[in-house]
């Protein structure tokens, strides 16, 4: 699906600011400034830095106007869905080790959670999502299906695990950081032996159907067996290069817009003159 006009003007500005290009601190040219040098209407703009406000990108500042924020110190995770939403942006390795780090200490918790939610529980847990779930995955690993569907069910595995836990924010975490695990997945299918991986997914999953004697091992172990699985992924992520590149527009106006560096100090009666595209 095509995005609005707002949406794209909001992604190159994400994109900017993730990049650098647009520095914490930097002010924006007023809105009729702005808009002559996007070559887009007023209200479009008006539209998208409400966007960038609600995510706390941009900040107006009375008697200074609208100043960037630090992404690093103010932002949350919506604008880290945003720029995960972006595909004209390549995100660097950085962000993407960052990530994985994050998500390899947050499984083994989520598994903790899950289990002790299960066993705190007087009812009788229901798996038969998981179990389905469990079922798709291992169907397509013997159908030989390609590694982006394969991690899209596998993602979906992980996402009913922190339904199972029952904490709202490591659910609402595990939403806004879909599309970054798809990708991560993805690729760790692409340098890994998928069968072997399923049958160690399926033991462990078994291990737990029943309390575990000693919880902390089952989980240290799983911790440890998470590290050795996405080691390629490591590597290969530590491959590329680290910092983030806007490749193309995400602003379709045919005039491929991807830095704004000199911006701040063109007045507004040269903007005929300022070269908007590289």
């Amino acid at each position: 699906m095509s995005k609005t006009l707002p949406d794209q003007i909001a992604d190159l500005l994400i994109a900017l600011i993730f990049t650098e290009d647009l520095n914490a601190g930097d002010k924006l040219p007023p809105e009729r400034h702005l808009a002559q040098l996007l070559d887009v209407d007023r209200t479009s703009l008006r539209m998208a830095l409400r966007m960038l406000g609600r995510m706390n990108a941009i900040t107006s500042i009375q008697g200074s106007g609208i100043v960037v924020s630090d992404y690093r110190t103010d932002v949350g995770l919506d604008f880290l869905d945003n720029l995960y939403r972006i595909p004209e942006l390549e995100l660097g390795s950085d962000l993407l080790l960052a990530g994985l780090e994050l998500f390899n200490r947050a499984i083994p918790t989520a598994l903790q959670l899950a289990l002790e939610q299960r066993f705190r529980s007087p009812d009788v847990p229901d798996d038969s999502v998981l179990t389905e779930l469990v079922r798709d995955l291992y169907d397509g690993v013997l159908d030989g299906q390609p590694a982006e569907l394969l991690a899209q069910q596998e993602v979906a595995v992980i996402d009913q695990l922190m339904v199972a836990t029952g904490n709202q924010v490591l659910q609402a975490s595990a939403i806004s950081s879909r599309r970054i695990r798809i990708q991560l997945v993805t690729r760790m299918y692409e340098l890994i032996d998928a069968p072997a991986h399923l049958q160690r997914m399926v033991g462990f999953m078994l291990r737990c159907a029943e309390q575990p004697q000693d919880m902390q091992g089952l989980i240290a172990e799983y911790q440890a067996y998470i590290d050795e699985l996405t080691q390629p992924l490591r590597q290969d992520l530590a491959s590329r290069p680290a910092k983030p590149r806007l490749l193309r527009s995400p602003l379709q106006n045919g005039r491929n817009i991807v830095s704004l560096k000199g911006l701040l100090s063109v007045p507004e009666s040269a903007v005929g003159a300022v070269p908007l595209a590289e």
